[in-house]
């Protein structure tokens, strides 16, 4: 070996020549990079030039300059059954709680898999590598065989809640989940604490695995004091984070100061359990009483602007997101459910645009904080800050590689963050490596056959549809 081969690092992968956003404390645009990965972690990154030169690596791949971002965190997505039921029923339409019940009574084992596997499908191609459900697992083990046939990350959970609140006057109309659904889903408290127990223990979140368990809840005023305060301390002994929905519309606040006097994220820091390990889904009706707790407690918030856009639920009207950065909440992004693509992207794009327009200021959220939102923020928001959200040394070698094959892709500016988040957005992905391992790869799944998959997931569809109807919601006439 001679002196200059003594100063050589080994890698098991170099990306050479790629137009890196780091994501790292400087922010740093490698306008000409490259990436040094081995055992499933970053080794170095830096200009191609001084990276390539310090490593030998067992496999090389030149990117000739395509974009490469760290992996997207979907940081509230829910994987399930009802995924192979979207687009089949409007969910403003007035009878959908139909398709609801009728998607309760065909949950199973394997709707639950084909389900999961559809949204993780979507998510990698969109350049997700990790998301949080709240609970969306009527059959988790079969949530996590869908995540490992993918490869990606991600943190899901049992299906549970144990309270359904009997406020006089409610109005229910525009309420995530009916009295009926709730009843249905209806769990006792010690059964939740014991499932919340068994999803951290049997999936740890420390152990490295790209499977976690958290103490993942429905919230919404769905969940009993005693619950929240227990599940908490089982989120802090495991060292997982606690993830529920909040606030997602008015009818919370009309709840909450009905039974405790209080508007929620108050009632939260009442009873002990609003602090840095919680994070908060939708978060669309706070108080500046309550925008200042969050602050000063260190609580999380997941910002899902497709979903309230399409439900008319007040995010983007009433959402308090850009103050909640200003005061430097981490501010996360979500693509829910019902509520179209799988994509982080789109939900960057449409924080930055829409309260724009609503406000009618320039630029409140600006393009490179809802990139920071995508990624860093999603990480936190999962628990994940020191693992992934950024192109770091030490870090896992979570990356997203852009095509240059599409008109998306072009002018090719030495600056791509505006690029990316209003004209690139997810179009243009090619390759998604988690670990190190591209698990897509120039737009092919590694670890397993799509269109098995596809076959199967249309199959699984057809049955819904032969259930609900295909006539049913359908505006316009199908002929055969």
């Amino acid at each position: 070996m001679t002196d200059e081969d003594s100063t050589e690092s080994r890698a098991d992968l170099l990306l050479r020549r790629g137009r890196i956003i780091t994501m790292d404390p400087e922010r740093r645009i490698l306008v000409d990079g490259a990436v040094a990965i081995g055992a499933g972690r970053i080794l170095d990154v830096g200009p191609d030039r001084e990276v390539s030169a310090m490593t030998r690596a067992a496999a090389t791949r030149d990117l000739g300059g395509a974009l490469v971002n760290p992996g997207l965190v979907d940081a509230h997505v829910h994987a399930g059954s009802s995924e192979l039921s979207r687009g089949l029923a409007p969910k403003d339409h007035a009878d959908y709680e139909a398709v609801d019940d009728w998607l309760f009574t065909y949950r199973r084992p394997e709707t639950d898999h084909l389900g999961a596997l559809l949204s993780c499908m979507e998510m990698v191609t969109n350049g997700t590598t990790a998301y949080s459900d709240t609970g969306g697992s009527f059959f988790l083990e079969e949530t996590v065989r869908a995540i490992e046939t993918v490869g990606m990350r991600g943190m899901p959970g049992h299906s549970m809640l144990d309270f359904n609140p009997q406020v006089p006057g409610r109005d229910t109309s525009a309420g995530a989940m009916s009295d009926e659904e709730a009843e249905t889903l209806r769990t006792p408290t010690w059964e939740c604490v014991e499932k919340l127990e068994e999803q951290m223990s049997r999936y740890p979140f420390h152990d490295g695995g790209r499977v976690r368990g958290g103490a993942t809840m429905y919230g919404c005023m769905r969940c009993s004091d005693q619950l929240l305060i227990e599940a908490q301390a089982l989120a802090r002994e495991h060292g997982a984070p606690m993830i529920m929905h909040q606030s997602w519309d008015p009818e919370e606040v009309t709840i909450s100061e009905a039974l405790y006097g209080c508007r929620p994220i108050e009632h939260l820091a009442e009873i002990g359990v609003l602090d840095g390990n919680l994070t908060l889904v939708h978060m669309n009706h706070l108080s500046p009483t309550e925008v200042d707790l969050v602050a000063e407690s260190g609580t999380r918030v997941v910002h899902c602007p497709a979903a309230s856009l399409r439900r008319g639920m007040g995010a983007i009207r009433n959402g308090s997101f850009p103050e909640m950065l200003a005061k430097g909440v981490p501010v996360a992004l979500g693509s829910d459910g019902y509520s179209g693509r799988r994509d982080v992207l789109r939900q960057a794009y449409l924080a930055a645009v829409g309260f724009r327009e609503f406000r009618g200021e320039l630029p409140v959220l600006t393009g490179e904080t809802v990139l920071e939102m995508a990624t860093l923020h999603g990480a936190k928001a999962l628990g994940l800050e020191n693992e992934i959200g950024s192109i770091e040394v030490g870090k896992r070698a979570d990356l997203v590689v852009h095509s240059l094959d599409r008109p998306e892709a072009y002018p090719r500016f030495r600056d791509p963050v505006d690029n990316l988040i209003y004209f690139r957005a997810s179009s243009t992905v090619d390759t998604v490596y988690v670990d190190g391992e591209a698990i897509l790869d120039r737009g092919r799944f590694t670890r397993f056959d799509a269109a098995e998959a596809y076959r199967r997931i249309e199959a699984a569809a057809a049955q819904f549809e032969a259930g609900v109807g295909p006539s049913t919601y359908a505006v316009w006439p199908l002929i055969e």
